[in-house]
Parts: structure tokens; C-alpha cells; sequence
């Protein structure tokens, strides 16, 4: 008989005397920590307009900070937050600074601990918060080395000026969108029946079931009804918050290892009892969050109503008629000592704007004068010798375009007197929508590619036609992610998954198919069924695996 060696040993005693253990974490909660004009103590530092902003106040400062007041939770299960915000700008390094206690005369004994955002930290029912903003660049010339710092850009005597001379930047660093998202654990002993958990879904993304998750959980103190004071779902639309699920064994020493098994978006809470002789109680619904979150739709248009499709790489993407300017003649310009006027009739037919030149060839009346036209002012001439004609017989130029002449006041047309002017063709503006492009390579009208009679705007997407309308698609260039994998993840961020990706996964599967270019444009379309196309046509598996986002390509029978 082998003999079963020490750490089997180990590993087989330590789980005797273990108990399951069951934890459910909400999240997230927007917790107050005080910022507003005149809250906490500011020192060289202000307010900065918009929730979650700190600023250095106005004057040079080398230094800045502001401390909270003393904030409670709304809740005493709220026993964890993640901080956010954005990277400030400017020549000032920013940090952030949380302490918390169980008492509010507890707090101001805790040291300050260093935040980071996107980290967990633990919280306690009451907190407070530091922000400290402190130069990291400064240029100093002295006139004696021996003053130098580590800030000194030049040690030496700028002449003719005598003493320190100095500089900093203009502009000065600020905290912006600061946050703090919670997390409530809700107590083990008020959780009746942790449910089971079940996640079906295809590897191809081809059926996505309801995934669901039923949380059994007591409701004697009321604390899952929409009011306030003791709620479990304030802050923030409860349908947005999410459920994290863990299983844990507890030791005999008390210490228990969480294992994550579910996360799931919260649905909705049904089987709500909360009267005489009825079962205090509340089942809370969720559905896996991945699930959830392809079900999400992208490319959808503005709150506006302006047209936002999903776009990556090069696309051959139809535009759509906006406007039509019409044909115009511009003002005529006459020289010379005659006194007729040219006028112009009909509407122009061409597809360019021209200049047109009418110089009469001989002098005389209206009716007997004769006069020629030109397309470019003058080096050749269209016609000869045609009569200055009236109103009662105009005369037909080109395009559509006729004219004919009033007589003036004394001689009415001089031989070498100019009219000139201008006529413009119809504009047709097209819109190819998901702009910005990088560029727009090719347009097309009714199928033929031509730069003919055509401006196009890769920032806008906008494409000018000149003359006549047609059938407008144009070769976009949206940016330079076209491979499959890269298009997948993309979307994945987009919906909110970008932490679910297995990067490793998705790196292998880039790398064993290195040539592949898609371009795509979706608009109005769920993420699951975008996704699905995309694999569909690049031979790949995609599955989630336990809360994981897997792809892996076909490269054909091994």
C-alpha cells in the first residue's frame, strides 16, 4: 500500500470542521464623500465647477491639498469602494488619500492610506478623504550655485536682472471626475436560499438563454422597499447594479477562501411580501452579466437622432442625400460705353461651374448688333456674328442657358463691350454616416469610381456632387483595427466586457492568423449578433468560460 505523503495529509485535515459559506456582494453604490463649494478644508485649492473636480485655486501655489469632512455610508454593509478618476493634466503631481472607521472620533486615529484607481479598498461606516497636488516641475536660475535645488534649470546670473529667476507652467493640474463606487455585502444571515447557479450559453453566441439567477433574501426590516433610510438599493437606477456571487469554506481558525461563482445584473425583485401572516421576504432576479451585456445594442444612433453606426477598418458604405443647392447664375459684369443690359433666361443644365464672356463684334441697336461667346474668356470663341437680340428672340447659348438684351438710353451696344458672368451647377450633398473617417479613398457613382465632379470630407463624411445626382457609396477608411480578434475585443469594450476578455486568449488567436483583415460596420445591432458575424466569417470559437471571454481561430484538421 503506497503511503499518502505529508501535504496530502495536510489538504485532507484542513477541511474538517469547515462550513459552507455564502456571500452576495451589490455594486455600485455612488458614495458622497463631500465635495462641494465650502465642504472639507481647502488650502490653495478650489472647487472646480462640476461633480467630482478639484482645482488649484487662482495665484501660483507649489502645493495644494484638500481634506473631506468625516462621510458616512448610507449603509453599514457598504464594507468596500473602488475609486476612480481621470489622469490630470498639467505640471502638478495628484494623489489621493482615504481613511476610514468604525466611529467618527475613530477616523481622525487612522493614517491616511494611498488610493490608486480601480483598486478595492476596504471601508468601514465612516470615512475621509485627501487629495494632495504637489509640483513635480519648476525651473529656478540662481545667481549663486550654492542656492541650487532640485528644481534649479540653471545655476548661473541672468544678467542684467540680479536675484532668483524663475518659471513654471501656465497651466495648473486638477483632480476631475473623482468617484467613489461601493460595494454593500449583504449579511449571510439574511440571505434564506443562495439558488443555483446555471449559465447557458452557446459557443458561437448563436442562443443566448436567460442565464437567470434567484437570490432568496429576508425582507423583516423592509430594507428591500424604495424608500429611504435603511434601502439596500439606493443611489443609482437599481436595475443597473450588478450581483457578485462567491462560495467559501470557513476553517476552524475562521478564516475563509472566497471562490467568485456568478455576476450577474440585477433584473429585477419579485415575490415581494412584506405584510400580516406573509413571508418577510424578496427574491432578487439577475442575469449573467456577460449575457446580459450582449444583448446590449451598438452602433445606435444620437440622443439627437443623428446616425452613429459601429465602424473599424475599410467599409464600402452608402451615403445618403442631406441637401441640394440649386443651379445659380452669378451677377453679370458689363465694360464698355453701351447701354443695353444683358439678361440671362431658363436654368443652367451643366455638370461644372463655368465662366461665360459675350463681347459684341459690332456696334449698332438692339436687333442689329451682332455679338460672340466664349467658355474661356476669350481664347476661342463658341459662335460669331449671332444678333443681339431682344426679349421677342433670345438667343440660346449652351446648358440650357438663353439670353437677350434691353435696350438703354442711346447707343445700346458698342463694338468690344464685355458681359460676363458665372453660372453654377446643382450641388447634391451626401452624408456617409460614422464619421470621422481616417480618409475616404474612392467614391462611386452608380457603380463607377470617380473623383469627377466630386469633393468628399473624411472628417465630416461629407461627399459633394456636382451636375446630377446618382447612386453615392465611398470606399472609408474608419481606422486601422481591421483584424477580426481586435474588432471582437473592440466590441466587447464597448459593451462594457473589456475586463472579461482572457487577453492571452485573444493575443494567440491574432498571432496564429496574422492575415486576416475585416472591415465592418454595424448600426443597430446587438453585440452577441455583431460578434456572430464576425466569427461566422473568420472560422472562430468564442465562449465564455467561468466569467472568461475565449476565442480561438480554425486552422483546418490537424
Amino acid at each position: 500500500m503506497r503511503q499518502a505523503a505529508a501535504e496530502y495529509l495536510k489538504e485532507e485535515a484542513r477541511a474538517r470542521g469547515a462550513r459552507p459559506r455564502v456571500r452576495a456582494v451589490l455594486s455600485p453604490f455612488e458614495l458622497d464623500y463631500g465635495l462641494a463649494p465650502g465642504s472639507g478644508e481647502f488650502v490653495g485649492t478650489a472647487y472646480g465647477g462640476d461633480a467630482g473636480s478639484l482645482a488649484m485655486a487662482d495665484g501660483y501655489y507649489t502645493s495644494g491639498s484638500w481634506t473631506s469632512p468625516i462621510t458616512q455610508t448610507f449603509s453599514p454593509y457598504v464594507d468596500q469602494a473602488v475609486p476612480s478618476w481621470d489622469e490630470p493634466g498639467g505640471h502638478m503631481e495628484v494623489e489621493v488619500r482615504l481613511r476610514t472607521g468604525v466611529t467618527p472620533e475613530s477616523v481622525p486615529l487612522a493614517p491616511f492610506d494611498l488610493i490608486t484607481p480601480g483598486t478595492d479598498i476596504a471601508l468601514y461606516p465612516y470615512f475621509q478623504v485627501k487629495v494632495d497636488f504637489q509640483e513635480i516641475i519648476r525651473a529656478w536660475a540662481v545667481d549663486d550655485l550654492a542656492d541650487a535645488d532640485d528644481f534649479t534649470a540653471d545655476a548661473v546670473d541672468q544678467a542684467p536682472d540680479g536675484g532668483y529667476e524663475s518659471h513654471a507652467a501656465d497651466t495648473y493640474s486638477c483632480l476631475a471626475g473623482f468617484a467613489l463606487a461601493g460595494r454593500l455585502t449583504l449579511p449571510e444571515s439574511e440571505i434564506i436560499d443562495p439558488g443555483g447557479v446555471r449559465v447557458e450559453l452557446a459557443r458561437d453566441f448563436s442562443e443566448l438563454r436567460a442565464a437567470d439567477h434567484v437570490l432568496v433574501l429576508d425582507n423583516r426590516q423592509g430594507q428591500w422597499l424604495n424608500r429611504p433610510g435603511n434601502s439596500y438599493l439606493q443611489g443609482l437606477d437599481w436595475t443597473r447594479k450588478q450581483l457578485a456571487l462567491y462560495h467559501g469554506w470557513e476553517l476552524p481558525d475562521g478564516t475563509v477562501a472566497w471562490q467568485l461563482l456568478y455576476r450577474g445584473v440585477v433584473q429585477r425583485l419579485s415575490g415581494m411580501a412584506h405584510g400580516w401572516r406573509q413571508p418577510h421576504r424578496v427574491r432578487l432576479e439577475s442575469q449573467d452579466w456577460v449575457a446580459a451585456a450582449l444583448k446590449q445594442m451598438i452602433g445606435v444612433p444620437a440622443p439627437t437622432g443623428e446616425r452613429r453606426p459601429f465602424m473599424r477598418g475599410s467599409y464600402l458604405a452608402s451615403g445618403e442625400l442631406v441637401a441640394v443647392t440649386p443651379a445659380a447664375l452669378g451677377e453679370i459684369t458689363r465694360s464698355g460705353s453701351g447701354s443695353a443690359t444683358l439678361l440671362l433666361m431658363k436654368t443652367y443644365r451643366g455638370e461644372y461651374v463655368q465662366d461665360y464672356l459675350l463681347e459684341a463684334e459690332t456696334s449698332g441697336e438692339v436687333g442689329a448688333a451682332s455679338f460672340r461667346w466664349s467658355l474661356d474668356q476669350g481664347q476661342s470663341w463658341q459662335k460669331t456674328g449671332l444678333t443681339a437680340a431682344g426679349a421677342d428672340k433670345p438667343v440660346t447659348l449652351d446648358e440650357g442657358l438663353s439670353v437677350y438684351w434691353e435696350p438703354g438710353v442711346g447707343s445700346d451696344l458698342a463694338a468690344g463691350d464685355r458681359w460676363t458672368f458665372t453660372a453654377s451647377p446643382p450641388l447634391y450633398q451626401y452624408q456617409v454616416f460614422g464619421a470621422p473617417f481616417e480618409a475616404i479613398t474612392t467614391v462611386y457613382l452608380n457603380g463607377e469610381a470617380t473623383q469627377d465632379r466630386v469633393t468628399a470630407d473624411a472628417a465630416t463624411g461629407l461627399i459633394q456632387v456636382s451636375g446630377r445626382s446618382a447612386q453615392v457609396e465611398a470606399r472609408v477608411v474608419k481606422d486601422h483595427t481591421s483584424h477580426p480578434v481586435d474588432v471582437v475585443a473592440d466590441i466587447l469594450e464597448e459593451v462594457g466586457l473589456g475586463e472579461a476578455i482572457q487577453r492571452d486568449s485573444f493575443a494567440l488567436a491574432k498571432s496564429l492568423t496574422p492575415e486576416y483583415a475585416f472591415g465592418v460596420r454595424f448600426e443597430n445591432l446587438s453585440a452577441a449578433q455583431a460578434i456572430r458575424e464576425i466569427v461566422r466569417r473568420g472560422l472562430y470559437d468564442l465562449w465564455t468560460d467561468f466569467g472568461e471571454i475565449k476565442i480561438s481561430p480554425y486552422l483546418g484538421e490537424a
